[in-house]
């Protein structure tokens, strides 16, 4: 696309009556080329920008007329006969026009002259590319900071997908948008193409398009209307109209006394977004909607519905827990007055649990497992973005994954990229992993987290032969919440195939956060174990897990063979409330703390124990050759692939080590289920570089590859 620089006056320059600034208007219908120039589409196109008065242009017209006309923006034009086009900048070029009749006509124009009309600088483009003319104002409108509507944002999106044949991720990476973000508001766009060709479809208003964002991003609501996510439609007609009511002024035929009719006008039920998820909390109600739509009030639909109960034990129990931490903040005022007001609560409190509610289960995983059953692991995964991996696919995932690669190449955020992707939406593991990150041995700094999360995270995957998607961000939450002390709120979305899950967190930085779901599951069970992090309860944990399984004692059989022959037993026992890890030892009359014996052994106790524990799901071990001496690397990447194999684990791990790269094929266990990926750095960006178990044992063979 070429350009050159050109001066104009501006009664020559044209404004774009196709803008897609205003394009959602009801009044708005397509003007062609050749209709451009018309005086009454000039004006018409004039007073969509001005606004009402002027409302539209005020601070350019403040700007202008106490600075001048600052050249520091382009004027893009085409030439249209002996005229041109505005195709960037028709804001400031119908404020100029406004401008430039005040001068004609004697007002006060502050700083600007005569040649600021005459002369303008402007950028003329000859064979305009239609597709990177619409990229272009997209970076300017929708990733830049003059935005648009969400809708003429969202128009402008799906007109590159369905008008210029660009695929998603072509969309995505030219407007520096997530893949989540796009379907989101094309999903929204058809829903409202819907409500425009309904009976109501006059009524749309620009302001309405969060409504039906809303209903998009509701489970409930979605399921409500029957939308079908391949065809972008909504396929409930009934429930459809229904909802279009709610939204709407309705017009109802009523008799008086007399007989004599008269229309009256209904107000719409529905008037703000954060509506929607009320009506959702009740929306397969039908004693609620009816009473909702009798009384159009949604207190009333609300009030007759049983999720008012439980809405209102949500908020009690919510209460007391934030009561509760107040009590204890100033607990020492208290006397003895207070001991007996507390117990007289406990006594309440008691009575609210059944007795076959009132234990707790040890070893009993309670997060949701999404797949009843698990045949393949992570097959394939695009890292869209995760800290300073950005656009990396890794292909023909196996059982056992090894990493290999320099310092600073970002070996640990690929395990911590898989081990997020297969726990979802859940939140805590995202705060586990910053937890580790910060160097926090017990709670996260609220701040700490919103000044260090700066980039989102979106990973797709293939896990158990479905596709699967995750997005984590940070935004202001536009929920109706206690402001006090709020900090920011953690949002994460996931998909499986068409089934999705949401959750938020909101941070504080004078309470507890505020977790909140949807519905929440993981793909499968999860661990991270790495030579710089320590996670007491899990490996307490995993060793529960490993005597349930009864594999324990081979755990310790293998450290007697490979180790120290001396151990006899490992235990976990109960030291001044913490639980330790001690050895009876055949050469010491005392057992010893797990501590004092050296890092390799804690190191392969602590892999090991993991391993069992992820039984069905995957582990991430970080440097796992970190303090293990190479003599024992054979025997132990043999026991790690055994078992891998034996609890259907899948393995990723990282080294920056050939001894142990050469380990894993030199053990000579099954190499068909081995593959390697060397991270090296092209053009900026990291990539992976496969190599099958195979291959790579014959190139370690044959020439002795090192695969760093």
């Amino acid at each position: 696309m070429e350009s050159n620089r050109i001066k104009r006056h501006v009664d020559r320059l044209l404004l774009d009556p196709n803008n897609y600034r205003f394009i959602d208007r009801s009044d708005y219908k397509f003007v062609s080329d050749e209709q451009v120039a018309d005086p009454r589409i000039q004006q018409r196109t004039l007073n969509f920008i001005w606004g009402k008065n002027q409302e539209n242009i005020r601070d350019l017209i403040s700007s202008f007329t106490t600075n001048g006309f600052l050249d520091m923006e382009q004027i893009q034009v085409k030439p249209i006969g002996d005229r041109y086009l505005v195709l960037e900048g028709n804001r400031r070029t119908a404020t100029l026009k406004y401008l430039w009749e005040e001068f004609k006509n004697g007002g006060d124009v502050g700083k600007l002259q005569e040649s600021d009309f005459k002369s303008i600088n402007l950028v003329e483009i000859i064979d305009e590319d239609p597709v990177q003319h619409l990229i272009t104002m997209g970076l300017h409108h929708i990733s830049g900071k003059k935005r648009w509507s969400a809708v003429n944002e969202a128009q402008l999106v799906n007109d590159l997908i369905e008008q210029h044949s660009k695929s998603e991720d072509e969309v995505c990476n030219a407007l520096g948008i997530s893949k989540v973000k796009l379907r989101r508001s094309r999903r929204t766009l058809f829903l409202i193409k819907q409500y425009k060709e309904s009976d109501y479809g006059d009524q749309f208003q620009t302001d309405m398009y969060y409504m039906f964002d809303a209903v998009i991003s509701s489970p409930i609501m979605r399921e409500w209307i029957g939308w079908n996510d391949t065809d972008y439609v909504a396929e409930n007609n009934p429930n459809l109209e229904r909802f279009f009511t709610w939204i709407s002024e309705t017009e109802e035929i009523e008799e008086n006394e007399e007989s004599i009719e008269r229309i009256i006008i209904r107000e719409p039920i529905i008037t703000q977004y954060r509506q929607i998820k009320e009506v959702a909390e009740f929306v397969n109600d039908p004693t609620a909607l009816r009473k909702m739509e009798e009384s159009r009030s949604i207190a009333e639909g609300y009030s007759y519905s049983e999720a008012i109960g439980e809405n209102r034990l949500k908020n009690a129990l919510q209460n007391i827990n934030s009561e509760v931490q107040v009590a204890f903040n100033f607990s020492e005022y208290l006397n003895q007055n207070d001991y007996s007001e507390i117990e007289k609560l406990k006594t309440k409190l008691d009575r609210l649990i059944p007795m076959t509610q009132a234990k707790l289960f040890v070893g009993n995983k309670s997060t949701l497992n999404y797949f009843p059953a698990i045949n393949k692991h992570f097959e394939d995964t695009f890292i869209h973005q995760y800290r300073k991996l950005n656009r990396i696919s890794i292909k023909n995932l196996s059982r056992v994954n090894i990493f290999a690669g320099g310092n600073n190449m970002g070996k640990t955020s690929i395990l911590e990229a898989f081990y997020l992707a297969s726990q979802l939406n859940d939140l805590n593991s995202f705060l586990q992993l910053e937890r580790y990150r910060g160097k926090f041995e017990k709670e996260l700094n609220p701040n700490w987290i919103n000044d260090n999360f700066t980039s989102n995270i979106e990973i797709e995957s293939i896990f158990n032969t479905s596709k699967t998607l995750i997005f984590i961000d940070k935004e202001n939450t536009e929920e109706n919440i206690d402001k006090s002390g709020y900090i920011t709120t953690i949002i994460a979305e996931a998909n499986i195939e068409t089934t999705k899950f949401e959750s938020n967190l909101h941070l504080y930085s004078n309470k507890g956060a505020e977790l909140k779901f949807t519905k929440s599951a993981i793909l499968c069970t999860a661990t991270f174990t790495s030579p710089y992090r320590y996670n007491s309860e899990l490996l307490r944990k995993a060793h529960a897990f490993a005597v349930e399984e009864k594999y324990f004692d081979e755990v310790i059989q293998f450290i007697q063979q490979h180790l120290d022959p001396s151990i006899e037993k490992i235990e976990m026992i109960n030291s001044d409330g913490e639980s330790r890890f001690v050895v009876t030892s055949s050469i010491m009359n005392d057992v010893i703390d797990i501590t004092k014996y050296g890092e390799g052994l804690q190191r392969v106790f602590e892999i090991a124990l993991l391993m069992v524990y992820s039984k069905n799901g995957i582990i991430c071990i970080d440097e796992i050759d970190s303090a293990i001496h190479t003599s024992l690397l054979i025997p132990f990447t043999k026991f790690v692939q055994q078992l891998a194999e034996k609890f259907n684990v899948q393995v990723f791990l990282s080294t920056h080590s050939k001894e142990c790269i050469d380990a894993f094929v030199k053990n000579n266990y099954k190499n068909n289920e081995l593959t390697a990926y060397a991270l090296v750095k092209e053009n900026e960006l990291i990539k992976a570089k496969y190599i099958d178990g195979e291959r790579l044992e014959q190139l370690i063979e044959s020439i002795n590859f090192d695969i760093r």
